[in-house]
């Protein structure tokens, strides 16, 4: 039953959110009411849980065992997510004002609230179970609509709402940019959510991308799913340069144009899991109308 929600939350764009209030909510059962009642976990982000504490010497304290709460997780409940935890002196949020603050997130997005009824519908749930895993579902898109509202944006990878465009520069990023080296890393942490940021830097994942811009199909049992979605990003995203330079210079010059075609469908390939040779000229055509027109100039459209 776990794996079938776990299918229906990946599906619906919701599995990270659902992990990272998982470890969050986990918190105060794992560390016990006595810890509990002056420290708070408030947010799981790039495998660090940030939990608040009443003052510094408690902070010092608990950082002192971090390494036992983090066994926990693993060991008890099974969540690897947690790779570290930082102890911050902050507010203590009590149960009443975390009511006050979900009383105030927008409706949901009714598409994907029925969108995720009817595939939990699906799975035939006893009904009190399925009664809670909507409502788990409502909360978790009601703050997905309160952060679009803000500005963020899906990660074109995961699916995962951040807040890449929107938020300020970090002292590296405003450096970079002022010296006028705003390299591809820093773009791609504000197209990518964090996790997914942190994959692209991973030679293992680059090398798999380099692979993909020449055989697009090619599978990699190093790569965890999300690892390779990355990857087919950085393919894609280097594809796409290819092709828009290619487009000029086969204008210039059209003995390119074979080069181009096969750039194309490769791009296509990547995106649809086919072998590049099955994709017509009306495929080419619906990938990018520029380049059919010029490939059909060429005599290259077949």
């Amino acid at each position: 039953m776990a794996e079938l929600l776990d299918e229906v939350f990946r599906r619906g764009g919701l599995k990270r959110g659902v992990r990272r209030a998982e470890a969050v909510l986990l918190w105060r059962r794992l560390v016990g009411p006595e810890l509990a009642a002056f420290s708070a976990a408030k947010v799981l982000r790039d495998g660090v849980l940030y939990v608040n504490v009443s003052d510094s010497e408690t902070a010092m304290h608990l950082s002192m065992e971090r390494l036992k709460f983090l066994s926990a997780y693993r060991d008890r409940y099974g969540v690897k997510d947690v790779r570290e935890i930082r102890f911050q002196v902050g507010r203590l949020r009590d149960e009443e004002e975390a009511v006050q603050g979900a009383s105030k997130l927008p409706a949901p997005d009714p598409v994907e609230l029925r969108r995720l009824t009817a595939s939990l519908e699906e799975l035939a749930l006893p009904q009190d179970l399925q009664r809670v895993a909507v409502e788990a579902g409502r909360g978790l898109l009601a703050l997905q609509a309160a952060r679009r509202e803000l500005g963020w944006a899906a990660c074109p990878t995961c699916g995962a709402l951040h807040d890449g465009a929107v938020r300020s520069d970090t002292q590296r990023e405003a450096a970079l940019r002022e010296a006028g080296r705003a390299d591809q890393e820093v773009e791609l942490g504000r197209v990518l959510c964090q996790a997914c940021a942190r994959y692209a830097r991973e030679g293992r994942v680059r090398d798999a991308a380099r692979r993909l811009r020449t055989a697009p199909l090619s599978t990699f049992d190093s790569l965890s799913e999300e690892e390779h979605a990355v990857a087919r990003f950085l393919a894609g995203r280097d594809l796409d340069s290819t092709l828009a330079s290619l487009l000029a210079a086969t204008v210039a010059d059209p003995r390119l144009a074979r080069q181009l075609a096969g750039a194309a469908r490769v791009r296509l390939a990547l995106a649809h899991g086919r072998p590049p040779g099955s994709f017509t000229a009306e495929d080419l055509r619906n990938l990018d109308p520029r380049i059919a027109n010029v490939l059909s100039l060429a005599g290259e459209d077949e």
